[in-house]
């Protein structure tokens, strides 16, 4: 199945579900950023609810932009952005748990562990070169989908259920990885055992949602599961998901010369070169000290 975020009505017009599938999305950043298997899982997770929260965005400019940052334990930062337009990106630090772990240090056995359980989730909506709103909260458990449910319903005051999953192979290759969230909406009539029943259906070892994905079961099936019937639902929009960084050379360049000519001389005598990384995606461009003197 490819990479896509949809959007549904259920329940007669009552409530909506956001469906993402992110499986090249997570490879690709798996690739970029050499991520070990906890990292990928964690990247997936986030990249899927960053899907899923901007499902309702109508601008491509528009975004979504989620971080969580762990306080107490060796994974730091789990970042992940989508836009409008259906363009992802996004990395987690570090890269590879072993990196940062001392000597007889126990490997964390979920991305809760890994980010210590206790952290701070960002929430920031807007547009490029516009102002941002941005909301900050503390973590439930660290488990990415839990803690953006927990977000959405305390702080957006948005009663909703998310879920997303990443299905590993034996050797770490990504499978299949997505997520999917229900909301009631606002002002209707729907009842609590109908809310009750999606949430229930939506539990984890109920769902399996990254094993459905690598079956390659279609997203309407998966709504049909949640709803738990066959009519009183549909698409309303569906767009493609895709890595795609907004980095550039122009960018990076313009960073460098905001630094000034002389900090980028003294980079340049203790480095032996100017090279910008960009976090997001990896992208390294060089730079020669004369391309900068000209702008």
């Amino acid at each position: 199945m490819s990479d896509v975020l949809t959007h549904y009505q259920m329940y007669d017009f009552r409530a909506r579900c956001a469906v993402a599938v992110t499986t090249g999305i997570t490879r690709e950043a798996q690739r970029r950023h050499n991520l070990d298997p906890l990292t990928t899982i964690a990247f997936g997770r986030a990249v899927s609810c960053a899907a899923l929260l901007a499902s309702t965005l109508k601008v491509g400019g528009e975004y979504v932009h989620l971080g969580f940052a762990g306080l107490a334990g060796p994974l730091q930062k789990v970042i992940a952005e989508c836009n409008g337009a259906g363009d992802c990106r996004g990395y987690v630090s570090p890269p590879q748990i072993a990196l940062v772990l001392g000597e007889g240090e126990p490997v964390p056995v979920s991305v809760g562990d890994a980010l210590g359980g206790a952290g701070l989730l960002t929430v920031t909506r807007g547009r490029p070169q516009k102002e941002s709103y941005n909301a900050v909260c503390d973590f439930m458990n660290g488990e990415i989908a839990a803690d953006v449910a927990r977000f959405l319903t305390e702080s957006e005051q948005i009663p909703s259920a998310v879920a997303a999953g990443v299905k590993l192979s034996p050797s770490g290759e990504v499978l299949a990885a997505g997520g999917v969230l229900f909301q009631k909406l606002a002002g209707v009539n729907l009842e609590d055992s109908a809310i009750a029943d999606v949430e229930r259906r939506m539990a984890k070892d109920e769902l399996a949602l990254s094993e459905r994905i690598f079956r390659g079961e279609s997203v309407e099936a998966l709504v049909a599961y949640l709803q738990g019937a066959s009519s009183g639902f549909g698409l309303l929009t569906e767009r493609p998901l895709r890595f795609k960084c907004t980095c550039s050379r122009e960018k990076m360049m313009s960073a460098l010369v905001a630094l000034g000519e002389e900090e980028c001389a003294d980079i340049l005598q203790e480095t032996g070169k100017l090279e910008m990384r960009c976090s997001y995606c990896g992208d390294t461009h060089n730079f020669r000290l004369e391309e900068l003197t000209v702008h």
